[in-house]
């Protein structure tokens, strides 16, 4: 099985066009995302001019965050079960009325607070199975060896639009009660016309690649018993591949020292913090991670052939440890600049952890394997939000992002040479060979 195999520049496909099927796809996905950064922003902000309360405004944001963690498993089986188109169109068709109605209730001043909380939970739960069904979906969209431009063309969109524009136009509606819901509702409307017109398309990469992938026979049922068993061979394939276990584990502590930087970071800047600067500059550096990535979506695919996998990740994640330490510098221009190029290391990571899943996962398991692997690496957000706050209190805020990057360093640097197998014949993999259909079926 091949991962990344070790190409020059010159031979990459940089000729080859993406297509009309991933442009369409790639416009729903961004309309979403825009939508998502419109209502991440509006729900909080809405939550607060209700009720006047941070409990409500904390348990707005747990309600958008616990889907992750709570349906994630089985959403993986039932996109594998389904098209993945199919769950993306009724995802969204779910979702769209949602956001409409909670629009209208706002926007008529009849919208209580306990139904704000359970729309939140709701909007994050369809969310979770479109964003899932659309990483199951793009594989069905390109041809193998164009999987890591469109995944940098998606990493580089999906940042502008969920971290840039989205929370900034979500900004300027919010003051507007329903405003925002109406913006994100006309939004997911476009997305679904993207998912009608894809679904049109004839071709080897139109309606005739979107199916769902053969099953092996088993026995009969759709029950919680039949779910169970589905997502425990799913977590007994991701057991089998100690690179997936590898990248899940650099990604996870990653994501800690992450969250634990970015948790803290306002207390680290804004006055009196030891940067001492105003709330809209706060923004300006919080908006930081975006930049890089936005530009490293440009470059990440040419890096990933030309360098492969293996480099990639032996490079970038000790570098995301160095930059997390780099913000304890106490100049803004250090703390703007270490984030940017967190951002960009991070979204090349991205780029190469999803085109390596994407190619290496038999299609028929993609997003069981994938949900186990997304529920590992997001799951330990909210534990490193916690440990930064802990840090910061016994030791000082500089200590968040000196301990943050000294793990996220060591990680980087030691867990991938100790549970990536070498690799054979001087390929550049960072995976085990593909197991049989016989090892696909049995625990």
């Amino acid at each position: 099985m091949r991962a990344f195999p070790k190409r020059s520049a010159a031979s990459a496909p940089a000729d080859r066009k993406l297509g009309a099927p991933f442009r369409i796809f790639q416009a729903s996905v961004l309309g979403s995302n825009l939508a998502d950064g419109v209502y991440l922003v509006t729900l909080p902000l809405l939550a607060l001019s209700l009720s006047g309360s941070a409990l409500v405004v904390s348990a707005v944001g747990v309600a958008l965050r616990a889907p992750w963690l709570l349906l994630i498993l089985p959403a993986g089986v039932v996109v594998d079960r389904c098209a993945p188109m199919a769950v993306m169109n009724w995802a969204s068709k779910c979702r769209f009325p949602l956001v409409a109605v909670l629009g209208l209730l706002a926007w008529a001043g009849m919208l209580p607070v306990w139904a704000l909380v359970a729309g939140a939970f709701l909007i994050a739960a369809m969310g979770t199975f479109v964003d899932l069904a659309a990483q199951s979906l793009l594989p069905r969209l390109v041809t193998p060896e164009l999987l890591p431009r469109a995944n940098a063309n998606l990493q580089s969109g999906q940042t502008l639009a969920a971290q840039f524009a989205g929370p900034a136009l979500g900004g300027v509606l919010a003051s507007m009660h329903g405003v925002g819901f109406t913006v994100a509702a006309v939004l997911y409307a476009g997305g679904l016309i993207g998912l009608a017109l894809l679904h049109r398309r004839p071709g080897p990469f139109g309606a005739h690649a979107l199916p769902a992938a053969p099953r092996e026979p088993g026995p009969a049922g759709r029950g919680i018993a039949s779910m169970w068993r589905d997502l425990r061979e799913g977590a007994a394939y991701f057991r089998r591949r100690h690179d997936l276990i590898g990248l899940a584990a650099v990604a996870a502590t990653g994501n800690i020292a992450f969250a634990a930087t970015m948790t803290m970071l306002p207390v680290w800047v804004v006055s009196p913090g030891r940067l001492g600067l105003s709330g809209s500059a706060m923004g300006v550096i919080a908006a930081a991670p975006a930049v890089g990535g936005v530009l490293a979506g440009l470059v990440a695919a040419r890096l990933l052939n030309r360098f492969g996998g293996r480099a990639v990740l032996g490079f970038c994640a000790p570098a995301v440890g160095l930059c997390l330490a780099a913000i304890a510098l106490p100049t803004p221009p250090a703390a703007f600049a270490a984030l940017a190029v967190c951002g960009g290391l991070m979204v090349q990571l991205n780029v190469m952890s999803m085109s390596h899943r994407q190619s290496t996962i038999p299609t028929a398991l993609f997003a069981r394997v994938n949900s186990v692997y997304r529920w590992i690496i997001l799951g330990v957000s909210p534990v490193g939000a916690l440990l930064g706050g802990l840090v910061a209190q016994w030791f000082g805020t500089a200590a968040v992002f000196l301990s943050g990057g000294a793990l996220a360093l060591a990680a980087g640097a030691l867990l991938p040479a100790l549970l990536f197998h070498p690799s054979p014949q001087g390929t550049d993999r960072l995976a085990e060979p593909r197991p049989t259909d016989e090892e696909l079926t049995h625990d």
